[in-house]
């Protein structure tokens, strides 16, 4: 829309005619559109975000992925968990180009027995603004996970990995996460869901 409105307001420019020098600027000036446009286009990739090993000494690892999302404008954001011993799974959504996870992101989030019966893993993401995550178990307990961001430099570089905190916490069988209340860094809550199925 707004390319064919400045080539109609341009095409209109009577005093234009006649001026060589000036109706290069001008054309020149119609591309800067398109090379702002071309720049939204991004090929789908993955960039490794963090990486460790369970308590038994399982390999993890989580990366992120980005691809346009039917067009230039609109980009694909996905997160991949690697889990030894528990599968892997992932989540995706759409994002403006160039652009991060928005504040109205809560939580997705994945709770798994591994297969030897050793420990659970939940495992998932929150928004940045989300520094503490607490899930309510089976038996009434509590567990408590420090998400964290990926690191400084990554941010730096790659922006649609900003406003978004990861964790992978491993702990014993004994119950099962049903519920989840996330905080900032403050203590204010910021969402919670006690019949939590996300997982």
């Amino acid at each position: 829309m707004k390319l064919r409105f400045m080539g109609e307001r341009l095409s209109n420019m009577a005093l234009m005619r006649g001026r060589p020098a000036l109706i290069l600027l001008v054309c020149a000036a119609t591309l800067i559109p398109a090379s702002i446009a071309e720049a939204g286009c991004i090929k789908r990739h993955d960039v490794a975000v963090a990486s460790g090993a369970s308590p038994n000494g399982q390999a993890w690892s989580v990366k992120g992925t980005i691809g346009t999302n039917g067009s230039c404008r609109n980009w694909l954001i996905g997160m991949d968990f690697e889990l030894a011993g528990a599968g892997s799974w992932g989540w995706g959504t759409g994002i403006p180009a160039g652009g991060h996870l928005t504040r109205s992101f809560t939580i997705e989030a994945f709770d798994e027995l591994l297969e030897d019966g050793s420990y659970r893993v939940v495992s998932g993401n929150v928004s940045g603004e989300a520094t503490k995550v607490v899930f309510t178990m089976s038996d009434n307990s509590r567990l408590t996970i420090r998400p964290k961001s990926a690191p400084a430099a990554l941010r730096r570089k790659v922006v649609w990995l900003r406003n978004l905190r990861y964790f992978v916490e491993y702990y014993p069988p004994t119950a099962f996460v049903t519920g989840v209340a996330t905080f900032n860094r403050s203590g204010v809550l910021l969402y919670r869901d006690k019949t939590f199925e996300g997982f």
